[in-house]
């Protein structure tokens, strides 16, 4: 009787703590979790582990303090650079156009993330091997675009910026082009110092995930419909999803085969043409949100890959990101590219 009594106890505990938890999270008018809103995933865990860590998944209390003290430390910084940024920009030349001021980078974390690396499995927390056959590097700017040197001509090209020649179009990076960023699809992982940042919004029917780095917003049926056609292949893929309790499961397959399994800023492995991405939303209260993701592509890796990102919710909206297929810097870049060619014969 003494043991049921106290088993009883515990059950009511649990259930006392499953309602202060389920009252923590805000529900919209179906009674799922509120993503809906804008949200920030400035997460700045590593993508892979240091090695120092070895297998550990977590920082420790004195690791973590250090890298708080870290952040703060460099955001002083920041401020102290654009103290004076209105008479840098103006006297201060520069011979790179595409310089940006440090005014539109936004480096907040407000939900930072205690682990020693955005991968969680395999448990070493580094990307599986793969064959160097798949791996494209992006060029140093400073080094131009005609160097098989740095760049070996891989077609098709599945870098984001640069090129690997500036002989046509297609040799050059996909964001480089405005197709494809790295925040522009899942996984969503903190690529730049900026634009970092989703709107999500959930119907009883749909959910849309619309990146602000990017033209191509994702619509989610929520129903039992199949997936596209293998045959249709998109930058995005064909996404479904459904509720898996309080949490916002995706399911995205059939990906455009030009577009990188893991497609990084400055790295690309891969094709996607054969992998699977399961993304998981779990809201944790009203401005904090947990991001997984898990990576499956037998083409490219021997095993998945997990990983865990921190959202914070946007204090703002997102913006148009103006960049568009056939814009003009691609036809700039390309009638530079022949008059070098001219200068050189000459």
């Amino acid at each position: 009787m003494k043991t049921f009594t106290i088993l009883f106890a515990n059950f009511i505990l649990l259930i006392g703590f499953v309602s202060a938890q389920h009252a923590l999270i805000p529900r919209d008018e179906f009674d799922n979790p509120n993503l809906n809103g804008f949200w920030n995933f400035n997460d700045p865990t590593p993508f892979e582990r240091p090695s120092k860590f070895g297998d550990r998944e977590f920082l420790s209390e004195t690791e973590y303090q250090q890298k708080l003290a870290g952040k703060i430390e460099e955001a002083r910084q920041r401020l102290a650079q654009e103290a004076n940024l209105a008479e840098e920009v103006v006297t201060v030349p520069t011979v790179n156009p595409g310089a940006y001021n440090n005014f539109w980078s936004y480096y907040d974390d407000r939900f930072p993330n205690k682990r020693t690396s955005i991968i969680v499995s395999p448990i070493s927390g580094r990307l599986p091997d793969t064959s160097d056959t798949l791996i494209q590097s992006s060029p140093p700017h400073a080094n131009g675009c005609n160097d098989p040197a740095v760049v070996p001509l891989k077609r098709p090209v599945r870098i984001s910026f640069g090129a690997i020649t500036c002989d046509r179009p297609e040799d050059f990076g996909l964001s480089t082009r405005c197709l494809l960023f790295p925040q522009t699809t899942g996984p969503y992982i903190k690529a730049n110092s900026y634009n970092n940042n989703i709107q999500i919004v959930v119907t009883k029917d749909f959910a849309v995930l619309y990146s602000e780095l990017g033209n191509d917003p994702r619509i989610i049926p929520l129903d039992d419909r199949p997936f596209l056609d293998q045959r249709i292949q998109t930058w995005t893929g064909s996404s479904r999803g459904y509720w898996d309790d309080d949490v916002l499961t995706v399911e995205t397959r059939h990906f455009n085969p030009n577009m990188a399994s893991v497609f990084m800023r400055s790295e690309a492995l891969g094709s996607a043409k054969d992998m699977r991405l399961i993304e998981k939303f779990s809201l944790i209260n009203s401005d904090s949100l947990i991001y997984e993701f898990v990576l499956t592509d037998p083409g490219t890796f021997d095993t998945e890959i997990k990983g865990i990102i921190n959202f914070s919710r946007l204090d703002g909206i997102i913006y148009e990101f103006a960049c568009h297929e056939g814009n003009y810097a691609l036809l700039n870049m390309l009638r530079a590219a022949r008059i070098s060619d001219i200068q050189s014969d000459q």
